[in-house]
């Protein structure tokens, strides 16, 4: 919260800027970090005697992005990115002192629409901060499993068409910070951090865990939610492109007779 209110506060005291009526392609890589916070971390369940959680792990997301310039201070951002979310599943028997591991990803596609209010550091840095929207789809369903009889299956949350196999469909909040440096001629370098949160839980994730103890037994544990939460570190860049000039309107008063005609 103090970081958001010094963000707003250097907002409204120092001078806003950004490219008014640029419109411009770039691209953008953004590595998925492991962390905690926001709820992008573990999903953890204990079921008679048997503890399994889900961790994420590593990722990346990559793609094309477009920004319109609309004033000088206020420019609209959006694209398409292919995202690569990648998990850990683990179980553990505590009574047969059994662990087992398996891992598994889940690709998605983010279409985001952002708004970006810009603040001018210096002659060609800048400081954006930024926040929108996000529609994701998500194609299949994800199932891995291990020799040891531990699987896990993760089934999409959403709605689509009955028996087909379109992508669902889901949406989420979208917030940003970064720094920006603008050079004349070759583009603009762009780095920064990123926090994507859908609304709602993007997969239901559920594990068959199968042990011997004189017999073999199937455990069906719960089912966990992943929330598909995420904090990315954003590398960017954009190609130059020059302002688009403005239509001059003519005092008709002032023109020639022969062109008043």
């Amino acid at each position: 919260m103090r970081i958001l209110s010094v963000i707003v506060l250097m907002l409204l005291s120092t001078q806003l800027y950004s490219q008014e009526r640029v419109a411009t392609f770039g691209f953008q890589m953004k590595p998925i970090i492991s962390s905690n916070l926001f709820s992008a971390g573990v999903t953890e369940l204990s079921q008679n005697g048997i503890d399994y959680s889900v961790s994420q792990r590593a990722g990346y997301s990559f793609g094309g992005v477009m920004r319109f310039g609309l004033n000088k201070w206020f420019s609209i951002e959006s694209g398409i990115s292919f995202v690569r979310r990648n998990y850990s599943a683990r179980v553990f028997h505590e009574e047969l002192a059994f662990a087992d591991t398996t891992d598994f990803r889940i690709i998605g596609y983010e279409i985001p629409i952002s708004g970006l209010v810009f603040v001018r550091l210096s002659d060609n840095i800048y400081m954006n901060a930024s926040f929108g929207l996000a529609l994701d789809m998500f194609p299949s369903d994800v199932f891995s499993g291990t020799s040891q009889e531990f699987y896990q299956y993760s089934g999409r949350t959403g709605f689509a068409n009955s028996g087909s196999r379109i992508a669902f469909l889901k949406s989420g909040l979208l917030a940003n910070i970064g720094f920006e440096y603008r050079t004349e001629k070759s583009g603009y370098f762009y780095f920064g951090a990123s926090y994507h949160r859908p609304f709602s839980p993007i997969y239901n994730t559920g594990i068959t865990y199968a042990y011997s103890n004189n017999s073999t037994n199937f455990e069906d544990l719960g089912i966990l939610q992943l929330s598909g939460n995420y904090l990315t570190v954003d590398f960017k860049y954009f190609f130059h492109e020059e302002p688009k000039e403005k239509k001059v309107e003519r005092d008709s008063s002032a023109m020639p007779s022969w062109m008043k005609k």
